[in-house]
């Protein structure tokens, strides 16, 4: 089999439209001779794509795809993708202290044994609170008022005149409204709520009775009665939607707690970036059990932010309800605080799931310099390297964004969960938090204002890719919100640039320290390799993550931004192929954008929002990725040993592939600036619409004619 390639030239501009199988075009095969320092560059990418061949023979393992019905699951749904993304829950061992020694400094047991004897929601001589009595007719509603008059005395007698910063609420019947990533009109309602007031904590996005919201809350219980016999795994299901939405809205959230409580006995569930983990049963009645649960009930509802989980770094300023600004406070190089202006008091970059990385980026404004600067939190597996080692590495590159700051550890998850000082459950996967400050304004590049800005854009960011590869290190996230705008006026090399190596490898790395946990990341810009990569009946011998499936990756980032902007950034409806690869990953994903880059076509909505040069560049990337998928995935079908040659041919074709590509970008870039290019007027785009039209067609004549339709 060989792989050879020529990848310099000019593409031709008439695309075959015999729907047949398609080709890869020709490409001229002229040469000329290269400087030094370019030479140089080259025998060192391909250097590096050998070297990366040899040692790289898998993967770290891709968390398994789950398919959804819609862009904002219900309810059912959501616990069905929950279930998945949690992994496995971890139940504490009976003999385990870590509920019964949580919180001990907010109470001693001489003051809760004073609460008990003076308070009459509990009863010292039968041992036993004013709720209602284990039997099997008794319903939850039965449960609501008496648990909910208990909590109000507990927070009444500890907390006593800042009692009224923590408000227990029956939120039963009261629909708590959810967010997305898409607009919903999704609700859920926990059984009690405890409203809270404080730094972190405003008025829900939707108006609700009391005005209560999952933006403020400190924690919830949900109330079950035993005769129901509820499963454990619905009960905590059900306490996860809950937490998910919390996490999701009050975005400094490092873990949330809650408890199901019933007539009988309660539990405790913990959730942060690591899962879920729960305790046993716990008597609520007898006097142990009753000063476990008076404790936990202050520490989920503490008047301290941190006790509920928060991160105190960040504190907003609240007018009427509502964050009005803010500050984040992290660590300079000399452990000195450094505190930045929040630009915008709500993240740049919102986090929708629970277990995982948990990235959240803000924009902050220097207060001495006024320049705006870019902080990206996240929670790496902890048998992954820092990110600012790489960060270290990519010092002074071109196309890659530079690190001002970094706080290497804020927090450990198996700390969260008493693993501080016990070993850990053998299903658990610890995470440590870091902070990154980047020179960059932070503005993604889905808010470009021109095709230019756009491609402009990209085009370095694909340079800083290449870049990394010359420091031996392959970037494997390349997603929507990991390619920044460059600033204002920045030259050739800084239009745009990379951010997010937190799931970088470099090239020394074998088979002996790939991470243990899931690899978590956004799916609609995954390769076909990728995706197919658990599918032996396809894919018997998956090849390993390298920079062609991060170049794929780029044109599934242009893809989404043509499919759903117009030419002067205006956002749209996304078209049924963006959503197609949103709710179907996995095979029928890879399977739809192998057909997506074999066809060379653009939707004809699509050629209306955007110019010539544009709708060729993706035409003629969708061929170059083709050609070189066809002969990665005739090699995945072969046997390692079978292979290496031709892997190693592949790989030396390096500097070749980021010529071809870069060039693409260029002619496009340049066809812009000529003036010799057609920018339509805005327009909307219909939503839904699935019209196409060959792509010789479009680079053309440019006719816009409708020449078949899918969905």
């Amino acid at each position: 089999m060989s792989l050879a390639r020529d990848y310099a030239g000019t593409w031709p501009r008439t695309i075959d439209d015999t729907k047949g199988p398609p080709q890869t075009p020709t490409r001229s095969c002229a040469t000329k001779a290269l400087p030094k320092d370019v030479l140089d560059s080259v025998k060192r990418l391909k250097l590096s794509g050998t070297t990366f061949t040899e040692n790289q023979k898998t993967s770290t393992p891709i968390f398994p795809p789950y398919p959804k019905t819609r862009l904002d699951p219900l309810v059912g749904e959501e616990h069905m993708i929950l279930q998945k993304e949690l992994g496995p829950p971890i139940e504490l061992p009976e003999n385990s202290d870590f509920v019964s020694s949580l919180y001990s400094y907010l109470a001693s047991s001489e003051r809760i044994d004073d609460f008990l004897d003076e308070t009459e929601v509990y009863d010292s001589t039968k041992h036993r609170w004013a709720l209602p009595e284990s039997h099997e007719t008794l319903q939850e509603a039965q449960m609501y008022r008496p648990l909910v008059k208990l909590l109000k005395a507990v927070f009444k007698y500890f907390w006593e005149g800042n009692a009224a910063r923590r408000q227990v609420i029956d939120t039963h019947l009261t629909q708590l409204p959810h967010k997305e990533p898409v607009p919903t009109t999704n609700f859920s309602s926990p059984d009690i709520s405890v409203k809270a007031r404080g730094y972190s904590f405003q008025l829900p996005h939707r108006a609700t009775t009391t005005d209560i919201g999952y933006s403020n809350i400190a924690t919830c219980f949900e109330v079950k009665v035993t005769n129901k016999r509820w499963t454990l795994m619905y009960q905590l299901l059900q306490l996860a939607g809950y937490a998910r939405q919390i996490f999701i809205q009050q975005p400094n959230r490092r873990f949330v707690r809650a408890l199901i409580i019933t007539e009988q006995n309660f539990r405790l569930f913990h959730f942060d970036r690591s899962g879920v983990q729960f305790s046993h049963p716990i008597d609520i009645h007898g006097k142990d059990g009753a000063h476990t649960f008076v404790r936990l009930v202050l520490g989920l509802g503490s008047l301290d932010e941190v006790d509920v989980g928060l991160d105190t770094s960040l504190k907003w300023e609240i007018e009427n309800g509502r964050k009005v600004g803010g500050t984040l406070t992290t660590r300079g190089e000399d452990n000195s605080e450094v505190k930045y202006t929040l630009a915008d008091v709500e993240p740049t970059v919102p986090c929708y799931t629970v277990r995982g990385r948990g990235v959240i980026c803000w924009t902050v404004i220097d207060p001495l310099s006024g320049q705006t600067l870019f902080v990206r939190d996240s929670w790496r597996a902890q048998d992954r390297l820092s990110e600012d080692f790489y960060l270290e590495k990519a010092r002074v590159i071109a196309g890659v964004a530079q690190m001002l700051l970094f706080e290497y550890n804020r927090g450990e998850t198996k700390n969260f969960r008493g693993f501080d000082t016990q070993s850990p459950h053998s299903s658990f996967r610890g995470r440590i938090s870091g902070r990154i400050v980047l020179n960059s304004h932070g503005k993604s590049i889905k808010h470009f204002k021109s095709p230019k800005e756009l491609l402009c854009a990209l085009r370095d960011a694909i340079e800083g890719h290449k870049n990394l590869s010359l420091k031996e290190t392959l970037h494997r996230d390349i997603i929507l919100d990991n390619i920044l705008l460059g600033r204002p006026g920045a030259e050739k090399g800084s239009r745009g640039m990379l951010m997010g190596l937190d799931m970088a490898i470099v090239n020394e790395r074998n088979a002996s320290n790939i991470s243990a946990d899931w690899k978590t990341t956004t799916g609609i810009y995954q390769s076909i390799m990728l995706l197919r990569s658990g599918d032996s009946t396809i894919c018997p011998y998956p090849l390993a993550h390298s920079h062609l499936d991060d170049l794929e990756s780029f044109i599934y980032v242009l893809t989404h931004i043509m499919y759903e902007y117009d030419h002067t950034g205006t956002r749209h409806a996304p078209f049924q192929l963006i959503k197609n690869w949103t709710l179907n990953p996995g095979t029928p994903e890879a399977d739809s954008k192998e057909a997506y880059l074999g066809r060379l076509i653009a939707e004809s909505d699509v050629q209306k929002s955007w110019p010539p040069s544009c709708i060729d560049l993706l035409i003629e990337f969708k061929s170059f990725l083709y050609g070189i998928h066809q002969d990665r995935t005739e090699l995945s079908t072969q046997p390692p040993i079978l292979r290496e040659d031709d892997l190693k041919e592949l790989a030396e074709q390096l500097p070749e592939h980021y010529q071809a590509v870069l060039s693409l970008f260029d002619k496009a870039i340049g066809r812009i600036e000529s003036g010799n290019d057609r920018i339509p007027a805005p327009q909307s785009v219909a939503p839904g619409s699935s019209s196409i039209v060959l792509a010789s067609e479009a680079s053309n004549s440019h006719n816009f004619s409708e020449e078949t339709r899918f969905n």
